[in-house]
């Protein structure tokens, strides 16, 4: 069986949003993106289609995604997306490719992202000599009863945002997260181009000021794939506002002005390793962990 290598082309999103959503339906039984979604990986400011995304394709049919990030360099990373029904020749051919293209670039670390449910891809992996160092949850909470009230210490001052709050907006968040794993600044093109997509919605991105300056800032949107799920991209206290329950305080509102909308449940991305104890603070709001996912590394 023959297997094409070659760059996904803007043409193709839907077939691409179908693989994709394949892939974790295998997995999650659960859809992850959509067209507008896979537009936003392929016209991106850092990755370019050419030299740094590969689709497999076999008798005209995408079976499988691949790109190679530098970031920060000399680290590689991989997102590797091969539905687990597919024949390993596909996932070879595409590790094959990438790892070539760190090779070339130089890199030092070759780093792998992994659902825990994923045998075949754990398996390759692992046959490379690639090991798991880090683990990530996704945890959520269905919103089918009212949640508890926020409690907000005085003087502070919750408010949506407007897009001229974005550089600020974005200072905020990138303060708030310089104690993450190895968190390196996002230029702020690329933060606006993730964060600012099609669809922006400021009335769901929450500010939090005292008198003087922002203190947190949690922003939110709906999620691609699951019409009405809630997602939390970004939930960010900075360290000097800390141990007061603002992060407490603003999970629980996000919770209520997606139920105050209709949406059915909430739902965000954790290191589980979290230096901010993020996770835990999830776990007393009453979210669950409903997926994990694996970091594998290996030296180039």
């Amino acid at each position: 069986m023959n297997v094409e290598l070659r760059p996904p082309r803007l043409d193709e999103l839907a077939a691409l949003a179908d693989l994709i959503n394949r892939d974790s339906g295998e997995l999650y039984g659960e859809r992850e993106e959509s067209v507008e979604s896979m537009r936003m990986w392929l016209t991106g400011p850092k990755l370019d289609p050419e030299t740094d995304m590969r689709v497999a394709v076999i008798d005209g049919e995408l079976r499988g995604y691949v790109d190679v990030d530098a970031d920060p360099e000399p680290i590689h990373w991989v997102d590797l997306r091969v539905p687990p029904s597919e024949p390993d020749n596909v996932r070879v051919t595409l590790l094959d490719w990438v790892e070539g293209r760190a090779r070339e670039r130089g890199g030092e670390l070759l780093r792998v992202h992994a659902a825990s449910t994923d045998e075949p891809i754990k398996r390759l992996l692992e046959d490379r000599g690639l090991r798991v160092i880090r683990h990530f949850y996704r945890m959520r909470i269905e919103l089918d009863h009212e949640p508890r009230e926020p409690e907000w210490p005085e003087g502070m001052t919750l408010r949506t945002a407007t897009p001229g709050d974005a550089q600020t907006v974005y200072e905020a968040h990138q303060e708030s997260f310089e104690d993450h794993w190895e968190h390196s600044r996002m230029p702020f093109e690329e933060w606006q181009h993730w964060l600012m997509r099609e669809g922006f919605d400021p009335t769901l991105w929450f500010v939090l000021e005292n008198d003087t300056e922002v203190v947190a800032v949690e922003l939110c949107r709906e999620h691609e794939g699951e019409p009405r799920l809630g997602w939390i991209s970004v939930l960010g206290v900075r360290k000097q506002w800390r141990r007061q329950g603002l992060g407490r305080a603003l999970l629980l509102h996000a919770f209520h002005e997606f139920r105050r909308r209709g949406f059915h449940a909430a739902a965000l991305g954790v290191d589980a390793e979290s230096l901010t104890g993020a996770n835990r603070l999830y776990e007393s709001a009453g979210m669950r962990v409903v997926r994990q996912s694996d970091v594998y590394e290996r030296s180039i």
